[in-house]
């Protein structure tokens, strides 16, 4: 199935609920992260990961199994969820700009008489239209104090970006007309590539041991020429920014240090325990490289898992959790080690499957799959 059917099916929804029923439309919460692999969420069985606060919508709600996007990456995929159209159909295939005067789920609601609101990872080159309310990152965004383009110029905001976005949402919760339902999109950047964590969740999978998958070692044997040589391999193509490596500290600021992070080493010298220094090279090197990088990455979907448990908890405490659908899922899948990668830019179930789960107290019955 086609997890963006899931907006417009909330959308008509909503119209058919507002004619055949006296009782008020639903709010519809729609919560989205980049890069979010169905099998780093624990309700999906997941090997590598734990993420109670997922665990808990889904459990509350439907989740679906067999969830794929149409088109594996960022800019695409969002323009298909706003959009219900096919990228060729949609005119954003890559990452062209998005043609924000067509037809979207925002403008349908909208002027069925809600008010709207998009919050966080915009990525699609023009300002976003048919929302009421927007405050959107620029481009990819950063993780550590944020910017934000609003229609009013741009913020600057300290913190962690999943933190911040999520305190946005709930202030544009708080800030709605009461006598309207909302729709708001909820788009974290994590876990996107850089994968920077917050301290705390750094420090939580520091030392953390991840498993790794049967196929790290995939030496594609069998396969079709193009995957011998991709170049989203942890063994290869991982860079030092990506391994959040130190440059040398005679390295200044400029072209130089630049090239420096953005080099993809093969070797990289650590630190033992008792202090001496130790030269990593071949099949070591890529297991250490796989640790650093799951580390990263499960970090900062952490810092995603609580903050939806935030939200859950805040629709409860405000009396909205009966009456508002949540909607989470992810632009695409991502490559957790299997065949050797990170990315998501080839054609197998790990990068077009995405999680999707959907709660409704009192209209969709707890615990479907």
């Amino acid at each position: 199935m086609k997890f963006l059917l899931t907006l417009f099916f909330a959308a008509q929804v909503s119209l058919v609920f507002a004619a055949t029923s006296p009782a008020p439309r639903p709010n519809i919460l729609f919560i989205f992260s980049d890069d979010h692999a169905q099998h780093a969420i624990s309700a999906y069985g997941s090997k590598v990961n734990r993420t109670p606060h997922l665990d808990r919508l889904g459990a509350a709600g439907i989740r679906f199994n067999h969830a794929f996007v149409t088109n594996s990456i960022c800019t695409p995929s969002r323009a298909v969820v706003l959009t219900g159209k096919y990228s060729h159909a949609n005119g954003t295939p890559v990452f062209n700009v998005f043609d924000g005067a067509q037809p979207t789920v925002a403008k349908m609601l909208q002027a069925s008489g809600y008010h709207t609101g998009m919050i966080g990872k915009w990525h699609l080159g023009s300002d976003p239209t048919g929302f009421d309310r927007w405050v959107i990152l620029p481009g990819q965004g950063v993780y550590f104090d944020p910017d934000f383009i609003t229609p009013h110029g741009r913020v600057s905001l300290k913190g962690h970006v999943s933190q911040i976005t999520t305190q946005l949402g709930i202030q544009f919760i708080d800030t709605r007309p009461t006598d309207k339902p909302f729709f708001l999109m909820l788009h974290h950047k994590a876990p996107h590539r850089g994968w920077e964590p917050d301290p705390r969740n750094k420090a939580l999978f520091k030392d953390r041991v991840i498993p790794e998958p049967a196929t790290l070692w995939d030496d594609y044997a069998t396969r079709p020429a193009a995957l011998p040589e991709n170049q989203q391999t942890v063994a290869n193509d991982l860079t030092r920014r990506d391994l959040k490596l130190e440059p040398p500290a005679d390295l200044a600021p400029g072209p130089a240090r630049q090239q420096w992070l953005n080099a993809k080493p093969t070797e990289v010298e650590v630190t033992q325990p008792d202090g001496s220094k130790r030269t990593l090279r071949g099949r070591e090197l890529v297991q250490w490289k796989y640790q650093r990088y799951m580390q990263d990455y499960l970090g900062t979907l952490r810092a995603v898992d609580e903050n939806v448990g935030r939200l859950l908890d805040y629709l409860e405490a405000n009396n909205l959790m009966e009456n508002t659908m949540i909607v989470y899922t992810s632009d695409q899948g991502f490559y957790l080690g299997e065949h050797g990668w990170f990315d998501k830019r080839f054609v197998y179930d790990e990068s077009f499957k995405t999680p999707l789960m959907v709660s409704w107290p009192g209209h969709i019955q707890a615990g479907q799959r």
